[in-house]
Formats: C-alpha cells, structure tokens, sequence
C-alpha cells in the first residue's frame, strides 16, 4: 500500500511539473536575453534571437534559443560552454524585451504602436497598456484584425457593452500579431464632453402613451412600475409590449425594451431600476385606420372637421341675412 501511495504522489508531482512548465514563457524570435555567468563575468553579454530562433556566444557559436525557457536554456549553455572551460557550472538568462508576443493598437487610442507582453492580456488590458482611448474614441466599435494562423479575420467588438454590463472577461482573446483599431467617433463629438461637462439631473423622464408625461423627480431604487404609476399609469391607447427605457452608460446611451404586458400575464414581473436621467418610453399602440391613423384619431379628426363646417356654415348663413 505504501508503495502504491508514494507511486500517486510522484505521479501528481510530476503532472505539476510539467503543467508549469507548459505554462512558462517559451522564447521566441526577437526576443531580448541577458546571458551572464558569476563564475565567468567577462563572457556576460547581452543578445537578440534571431529570426531563424538562434542566438551568437563567444566560444560556443550559434545556438537553438527559440522554444526553450530560460530554464532549458541555460542548461543548453552550459552543456555547450563546459566543454571548452571546466569552470563554468552554470549561467543565468534572463529576458530583456518580450518582443516575441506582440500587438498593434492604432486608432483613437494614446499611446498606439506596437505593445510586447510576456503573456498577451485580455482586451481591456491592452487598450489600458495603450494609454486608454482618446475623448473621440469610440469603445462600441473596436475592429480587431486577427494576424498568426487566424491572419485576415476581422471582429467588432462593442468593448463599451461588455464593460458597462460587468462582463469583461468575455471580450474575444487577443493573439500574437493581432491588431486592435479604436475607430472615431461618428458625431466627431467628443465623448468625454458630452458627460464630464454636464452633471446628471435628479429626474427621470416620461414619455408617450402615459396620463401625465413629463418629468418625475429621481428616487432611488425606482422601478418601471412605480414610475408608471408616477406618471398617472398608461392610457387606454398605451403599447406595454414594448416598453423603453433609454439609459446613459458612461459615454454612450443604450436603449432597452420591456413586455410589460407578458410580465403581467406570467406573473413573473423583471424589476429594473432606473437612474438619473433615464427616459420611459410607452409607445401607442399600432391600429387599423386609413394611411397608417388608428380609428379613435381619425374619428376625433372627423368630428373637428364637422364642427368646423357647422361653424362655417352659421356664419355664412349670419352674413347673407344681413
């Protein structure tokens, strides 16, 4: 049984092992290494991989570096150099510039150009590493041009969305040679105008088919409902299968619908909180009628209509009598 336990426990060791050498930095061309040896200072240089994945030493020549760590690389040196001088036991790499695994960021960002990671981060990361976007970047429109095997596919990305909703994490992955384009904003407006100099009212706004639109002062952890009910509730005409709410995110506003109307018959009723500013649309409900009029407006027309020409007609009457 002891034999049997230490035998897993190796086992589980070993796996560690490798997995955290898989997940090391493997070097790649262009890369930027510090070589040096204690027991030789004089050898101690510093060098850049190649294109071809090699690397120049005094005394040992070329040598394979691409695809190896630090690790295996020092081992490789030092099996190499010991050979021609016995006193050298062992040798340090350390790497410089991580020029392997890179990104281009163009665009309205700060600081665009070539970015060089040891691991490529997640999307946001990146645009952060590039300075942030400038006040006419557009976050709901980022181009990514894949490049390595991926080379010539194309995604937008709405980076604005993902981060107002909390989900980050779930921005596509950026690969080695991708190129991440922060596009223009189409007003030419610049986005951070159009919230930092303006500070949020303490209203919310309600629009359409409701008995008393206008604005409603903002309280906190108000939903459709109470704000429905604020407003005097729905008219007879009302659209509640279609609600709106157009909210402000940061720089941009998005504009989200509600079935009400489902809501209700369900019993599962969403509750979604207003903010300041916000605007309740209840759109009127879409009838039959002539050229697109629901028939309760064409009948109020018709009836202005009539009276009208009564009227006309008194007064033609009136002045022929005279």
């Amino acid at each position: 049984m002891k034999t049997k336990g230490m035998a897993i426990i190796f086992a589980l060791l070993a796996l560690a092992i490798s997995t955290a050498s898989a997940t090391e930095y493997q070097i790649g061309p262009e890369d930027v290494l510090e070589i040096s040896f204690w027991q030789e200072p004089t050898l101690n240089t510093q060098v850049r991989v190649s294109q071809d994945g090699t690397i120049t030493l005094d005394i040992i020549g070329q040598i394979n570096a691409v695809g190896k760590t630090t690790n295996e690389l020092e081992n490789e040196i030092v099996r190499q150099i010991s050979r021609i001088n016995k006193r050298i036991s062992q040798a340090v790499v350390r790497i410089v510039a991580y020029n392997y695994q890179y990104v281009f960021v163009s665009g309205q960002v700060n600081l665009p150009g070539k970015k060089t990671f040891e691991a490529i981060p997640d999307l946001w990361t990146i645009l952060n590493e590039a300075g942030g976007i400038t006040e006419f970047g557009d976050l709901s429109r980022v181009t990514i041009i894949r490049g390595g095997d991926r080379a010539g596919q194309v995604e937008i990305v709405n980076v604005a969305a993902a981060i107002g909703s909390g989900q980050a994490d779930r921005l596509p992955r950026i690969g080695r040679q991708d190129t991440i384009e922060v596009p223009r904003m189409p007003s030419g407006i610049p986005s951070g105008d159009l919230t930092q100099q303006v500070e949020r009212k303490n209203v919310i706004y309600a629009i359409g088919a409701v008995n008393a639109p206008g604005a409603i002062t903002f309280e906190e952890n108000v939903d459709i409902m109470e704000v429905l009910a604020k407003c005097g509730g729905p008219t007879a005409g009302a659209d509640l299968s279609k609600i709106k709410v157009v909210t402000k995110d940061g720089y941009y506003a998005q504009a989200l619908e509600f079935n009400i109307e489902k809501y209700s018959e369900t019993g599962a009723l969403t509750r979604y909180v207003l903010r300041r500013e916000d605007a309740l649309i209840v759109p009127y409900a879409r009838r039959g009628g002539l050229f697109g009029v629901d028939w309760g407006t064409l009948a109020t027309i018709a009836g202005v209509a009539t009276s009208v020409i009564l009227i006309y007609d008194r007064v033609s009457q009136s002045d022929e009598t005279r």
